[in-house]
């Protein structure tokens, strides 16, 4: 690993074009992991800390993916005929066919010979990403040096496997060691297309690098957050909470809304570390109880929390009668809420699921538990698409509540700012405007009504006071003019019905 002063150097290379010259970070000692990403001022919640560039980006391509997408400007393409044509194997819009990126892609491709140029492959298509990197300058690929890799048993996979698809395929040992290399940042610091960080940050469909990002480290309860710009994928970090000067600013690997024993496993076996956040640390994730469960004891009401233990099957510890339970035992229970709850997901009826949680589901597992955190998640996107089966106003509280819900566990945890509280908060704004509104025209229409009302009686006073001296001509005059308002007149009820033209005749 490169010293702290010359990855500096080569970060104000690479983010150069954005001419910040007064940066509110620097690169310094870390007490998580090292070195990281450290403010340099007092940074206010919501202020840009820096923004980032990708030195590599491509498409994700996974096998399970429709791989008929532009290499270049990835925008998806029609079904048939989007195969490169000069044979490089790549799939590529008829614009950027006449760009110089791929006119670089295309002659590195067709200079190891596609075995089968006009099929599309998710292994080349996947591999673009990695051999972008050999054409780079050589303080870019000092940069990819710069930052951690985790070099398994298994980084060195996925170029043996690309080397099986061209005839000619590199041999230089240098050109593959940087290969590997790739392979190894991006897999610890770089975008796959994952949603294991959705919850916080903007989702990332593609396959990229962003240097600076890729030296900061991970909190389970980070203090920035980021998006990106849709036309440049530049990427944009913003300070989640108020971050004092000298402190050092994180990003999450994980989902906020994942249990500490789920955030352990993948920390561990996708970025090979053990967290020890202060999140991690308690077993009750300050008061959230994300992965808390009921007591097995019918006769205690007490929450059930795993071990701090690291290992993937912790046993578990009532917080009331202390009773002990094994992870088996504890899983049973989360499983069958989580079964049930599933299957009113798939039953095609959003009503019959919002129905189970709000009226059965706590009594298989606490409203706090992940399980069911996901699937207010769940019902809150799908009432964004539509109400499907559910009332007006069942769709409107049920948008009010949970989004209410979960932001109260978001305080618990002590989440500052990110995508998923300002889509929770505007859900929570529009409702609660909806009611205002509503009960305005409520209020107004009830107004009105005891307008008419008061005016009806004082017409009645009237009548009665007229009728009571004999003034039997004005009261008729007064009741004809307040028929509009009031019941109709005796009068009126029994007045004789015109004959039909026929009759008259």
């Amino acid at each position: 690993m490169i010293c702290p002063k010359r990855t500096s150097e080569l970060l104000d290379l690479h983010l150069a074009p954005f001419k910040d010259k007064d940066p509110a970070w620097e690169i310094g000692i870390s007490k998580i992991a090292g070195r990281g990403v450290v403010a340099t001022r007092h940074l206010k919640r919501g202020e840009i800390i820096f923004r980032d560039s990708p030195l590599l980006i491509g498409l994700a391509a996974h096998e399970e993916d429709s791989l008929n997408a532009c290499s270049v400007c990835m925008i998806l393409l029609p079904d048939t005929r989007f195969m490169c044509r000069q044979g490089c194997g790549l799939p590529v819009c008829s614009l950027c066919a006449k760009k110089k990126q791929h006119k670089t892609d295309c002659d590195l491709f067709r200079s190891w010979g596609p075995n089968e140029p006009e099929v599309a492959n998710s292994v080349i298509i996947r591999l673009l990403c990695v051999a972008r990197a050999i054409n780079l300058n050589k303080d870019q690929r000092d940069l990819i040096y710069c930052l951690q890799a985790n070099l398994d048993n298994n980084h060195r996979t996925e170029v043996r496997n690309a080397a099986k698809c061209f005839k000619k395929f590199p041999t230089d040992k240098k050109v593959i060691e940087m290969m590997n290399r790739t392979v190894a940042v991006l897999r610890t610091n770089g975008f796959d297309k994952t949603t294991d960080r959705t919850n916080d940050n903007q989702e990332f469909n593609y396959r990229a690098l962003y240097p600076l990002f890729g030296v900061m480290n991970h909190d389970c309860i980070p203090n920035s957050y980021y998006t990106f710009e849709e036309k440049t994928n530049n990427m944009i970090v913003r300070a989640a909470v108020d971050i004092p000067e000298g402190f050092e600013i994180t990003t999450t690997y994980t989902k906020l809304f994942t249990g500490n024993i789920a955030r352990h496993l993948f920390l561990k076996m996708k970025k090979n570390f053990t967290c020890k956040c202060p999140r991690c640390s308690d077993p009750t994730e300050k008061g959230a109880y994300i992965s808390g469960l009921y007591c097995r004891d019918t006769s205690c009401n007490g929450l059930v929390v795993p071990e701090i233990t690291g290992l993937p099957h912790p046993n578990w510890n009532c917080l009331e009668c202390k009773q002990k339970s094994t992870h088996a035992q504890m899983m049973k229970s989360q499983d069958f809420a989580s079964g049930a709850i599933n299957a009113k997901n798939n039953s095609n009826s959003l009503r019959t699921l919002i129905q189970y949680l709000n009226e059965k589901s706590d009594q298989f597992i606490p409203d706090s538990n992940h399980v069911i955190i996901d699937a207010k998640l769940t019902v809150l996107q799908r009432l964004n698409q539509s109400r499907e089966d559910c009332s007006e106003e069942l769709a409107a509280n049920t948008r009010l509540r949970y989004s209410r819900d979960i932001m109260q566990i978001m305080d618990k945890l002590g989440m500052g700012d990110s995508l998923v509280r300002t889509q929770l908060e505007e859900q929570v704004r529009k409702e609660e405007e909806r009611r205002a509104i509503k009960q305005a025209a409520e209020a107004e229409k009830q107004r009105k009504l005891a307008e008419l009302q008061e005016k009806a009686a004082e017409a009645d006073k009237l009548l009665a006071a007229l009728a009571a001296n004999g003034d039997e001509t004005a009261a008729a005059i007064i009741a004809a003019e307040t028929a509009p308002t009031c019941a109709p007149t005796a009068a009126a009820a029994t007045a004789p019905t015109p004959a039909p033209a026929a009759e008259l005749a």
